[in-house]
């Protein structure tokens, strides 16, 4: 009997500790300034280490990221090289966040 108190109080702590997380993420977005970010719709290829490569869409850019959407739900590693030819970028990038088809990647070098 009593063990049914236990999972409810993990699972109440497992929230708390999520908005706790939550919270600590939305004050970092408060400090860090963003770069400015122009609106693009060029396309985007992106190559994995293992050689997979997946063409996207990117939304805007910045001197710093991009924005990419992609047509299905994509599983890409941390680190990636991309290549947008209408906008002359071409290096590596990293996958700072991810939604369902949309990405955000820091770009690490451009050439």
């Amino acid at each position: 009997m009593f063990s049914l108190f236990k999972s409810r109080k993990r699972e109440e702590e497992a929230e708390a500790e999520a908005l706790r997380l939550a919270e600590e993420q939305e004050r970092l977005r408060a400090v860090l300034p963003r770069s400015e970010r122009t609106s693009s719709y060029k396309e985007i290829r992106i190559t994995t280490a293992t050689g997979y490569t997946i063409r996207g869409i990117v939304l805007d850019h910045s001197a710093t990221g991009l924005r990419v959407r992609f047509q299905s739900m994509e599983a890409l590693p941390d680190y990636v090289k991309v290549h947008v030819p209408g906008l002359s970028i071409k290096g590596s990038a990293r996958i700072v966040w991810r939604d369902a088809t949309d990405f955000g990647l820091q770009l690490i070098e451009s050439v």
